[in-house]
């Protein structure tokens, strides 16, 4: 019982110091540019394939062999999906006029000062040439580590009765752990254009009389691993697309009776009515006081993606009431004016190439 009303009373000052904050949130969706920008001049494109590499465990057991059997057999098959992942994404992507598939994998050369194996430019010319392209997608690399462990354990089993009995067991669990590595290559310039990498992990269990049973009994992982290489091909295929992100802003709800009406009306999505009270405020003679209106009036410009207007606030609030949170609040929106200028550049050369 005492538990209960030290519930009841936890609860009851969360409420008090939820209604008392000063500040209110409120979630912003942006749309932001692409992570990689091309030319408007790649209208052909090609994708080349990497060597899979797979890592074995030091210990060689009859079952640790034929899980790696299945595993190069497998893991052909996923970066196989991942180019295809690509390669659709690609050919969704209007600005494209061919996606050509190159079926040769090509050996590439390590370089001692950097992680994984880089096309030279040589070989990424003579590509371009004999393909007629302006751009090469690289996976560069398809490395996947699986781990292998067992432990002793019981399982469920119909005896000669058909009654349900406990039998002494084994399980298996077989941890995979697949790295990607893709690249963009532009020979016109010799630029790396892009450079990413995906990482995955895939965990699958079951259990057997024994291990090879329990190996036996594992299923979906095949599936899973194909599943998830063409994931990341799709991904790195979107890297190439402006895409939606939320952020959150706060604004001030309390000091004036005008704030805690105006919080009533963006309660019920009545922003506009609010906007009038906070513009009243801008004029009270006490500094903080109108910094915290302007401030509001900046953060509904910028949910209205009037971005110039809401650094107009935003300096104004600054202006009136110097602290830190307004400061980097500057800094934040312009921050998003450069990503929007950005973003209206991409439309522009996306538009040219059509």
């Amino acid at each position: 019982m005492r538990r209960y009303y030290n519930g009841i009373v936890l609860l009851f000052l969360f409420m008090i110091l939820v209604n008392c904050s000063t500040t209110r949130n409120v979630d912003i969706q942006t749309m932001e540019p692409a992570q990689v920008s091309l030319s408007s001049t790649i209208k052909r494109v090609g994708i080349i394939g990497g060597r899979v590499h797979l890592k074995e465990e030091k210990e060689q057991t009859g079952l640790n062999v034929l899980i790696s059997r299945e595993n190069e057999k497998l893991a052909i098959k996923a970066r196989d999906a991942a180019i295809n992942g690509l390669y659709k994404a690609l050919a969704g992507d209007t600005r494209f006029d061919t996606i050509i598939l190159m079926e040769d994998i090509v050996e590439n050369k390590e370089d001692p000062n950097t992680y994984g194996n880089y096309l030279d430019w040589n070989t990424v010319e003579s590509l371009c040439n004999n393909y007629d392209v302006d751009a090469i997608f690289s996976m560069a690399y398809y490395d996947s580590d699986t781990r292998v462990s067992l432990k002793k354990t019981t399982m469920e089993q119909l005896n000669l009765l058909r009654v349900k009995e406990k039998v002494a067991a084994q399980q298996i669990t077989l941890e995979t752990l697949i790295e990607n590595g893709w690249r963009i290559y532009d020979p016109s310039s010799k630029l790396l254009i892009d450079e990413f990498t995906f990482n995955n992990q895939i965990v699958s269990t079951a259990k057997g009389l024994d291990p090879y049973e329990a190996l036996q009994a594992i299923e979906d992982r095949a599936e899973s691993i194909v599943e998830k290489s063409k994931q990341t091909g799709s991904s790195y295929g979107a890297r190439l697309q402006p895409y939606e992100h939320s952020i959150t802003r706060d604004y001030y709800v309390r000091g004036t009776t005008g704030f805690e009406q105006a919080e009533i009306y963006t309660l019920s999505g009545d922003w506009e009515a609010a906007a009038d009270l906070w513009k009243k405020e801008t004029e009270n003679i006490d500094p903080k006081i109108s910094s915290k209106a302007c401030y509001n009036l900046a953060v509904l410009n910028e949910i209205n993606n009037n971005l110039d207007v809401a650094m107009d606030w935003a300096t104004r609030a600054y202006s009136q009431y110097q602290t830190k949170k307004i400061a980097e609040y500057i800094e934040s929106l312009k921050y998003r004016q450069q990503q929007n200028e950005l973003l209206l550049l991409q439309k522009s050369e996306s538009l040219t190439s059509k």
